[in-house]
This record gives structure tokens, sequence and C-alpha cells, in this order.
């Protein structure tokens, strides 16, 4: 007589019945890894380089609005590191990502040589590469509205709170020992 066939897969002996989360909450957080890397965030640089720029560049775009000094400007040294930790470049292949940013039609960043050392360069953004800047960031809000448009804002705020007590700087006093606040109970449906 042929073995008795079933369509429910066969159960793990291993697994408490409660689930994975039950025992290593890491375990369910690492399962969002693919879908927060590839579904939403390839997807949210995608809509902010607009069809105009690649990733590389979006990021040494952010880069220099973000990290720039005082005075506006930023060593390229620091944009050659930062995007060599994020992507597989070499200081050649940023050389050129640079000029591209820099030649018309995009016009987005100017090179110049550090007055302080004549021997290395820094970057800025244009105007036109500041509304450029801008742009990605309305993009980016845009394609968090519609792809988030299920989550309430409160629920939202929770989750922006729990990113950055997860992935922010830990906070200190001021006898440098952690001071990190606790997270407040989750909202709504995510108190389930």
């Amino acid at each position: 007589m042929p073995a008795k066939t079933t369509s429910q897969p066969p159960q793990d002996s291993k697994k408490d019945a409660s689930g994975p989360s039950a025992k290593n909450p890491h375990a369910d957080l690492l399962g969002f890894f693919y879908p927060i890397h590839y579904r939403i965030g390839m997807e949210l640089e995608n809509r902010m380089c607009q069809g105009r720029i690649s990733r590389q560049q979006a990021a040494i775009l952010w880069l220099i609005e973000s990290e720039v000094g005082a005075d506006g400007w930023m060593r390229r040294r620091v944009i050659e590191q930062l995007l060599g930790s994020w992507f597989e470049t070499s200081n050649s292949q940023v050389s050129q990502l640079l000029r591209e940013l820099a030649r018309p039609p995009l016009s987005l960043v100017v090179q110049m040589e550090n007055p302080a050392s004549g021997r290395e360069k820094v970057v800025a953004l244009t105007p036109e590469g500041k509304a450029f800047f801008q742009s990605m960031i309305d993009a980016g809000l845009e394609f968090f509205s519609s792809t988030l448009s299920h989550v309430s804002d409160e629920e939202m705020r929770w989750g922006v709170k729990f990113l950055a007590l997860a992935f922010g700087p830990p906070a200190v006093d001021d006898h440098g020992k952690r001071n990190t606040p606790a997270l407040r109970k989750p909202p709504g449906r995510l108190a389930k």
C-alpha cells in the first residue's frame, strides 16, 4: 500500500509551536532583510534617482548634502572612503562618477582644490545639485506615502522611534554611561 501523502509540510520537531519569534525575535527581524533591502530600499533608490543618475551618484549627493562642513564643501577623499564601504568602487570610478555629476547635462556638483591643501580636492553641490537633492527627497516622501499608506501616522512615529533606538547612536549621560530611554508601548495593531 502506498504511503499516505498530505498537502501539509512535515512539522519540524525542533520548532516551538508558537513560532520563531517566541524564541528569537532577531530571526523575525532577519526575515525582513531582503524585503526591506530589495523591495523597498532598491525601489526607493530608483525613485529618488529619477532615471537621471546612478545609485552611486545618488549616494554621493546624499553624502555631500548630509556631511558637508560649515563651509559647504566635502573632502573628496572622504567621499571615496565612504562610497567604497558601501559599493565596490575604486578611486578612479569615484572620479568618473564625480566628473559625470559635474558636467552638463547634470551639473550637480563642483570640484576644486582645497584652499587649505592644494594636494586634495573638495566637492560641493551646485544650486542645481541642491534643487535635484530636494527633488530626491520629494520623490522619497511620495514613495513612502504610497508604499506605507496602510500604516497610521502614530504607528509610523513609533516605528521611526524604534529604528532610531535600534540603529542610532546610543544616548549617554554626563558620566559617559548609556542612557537610552525605553521605547513606549507600541500603538494599536502593533501592541498585539
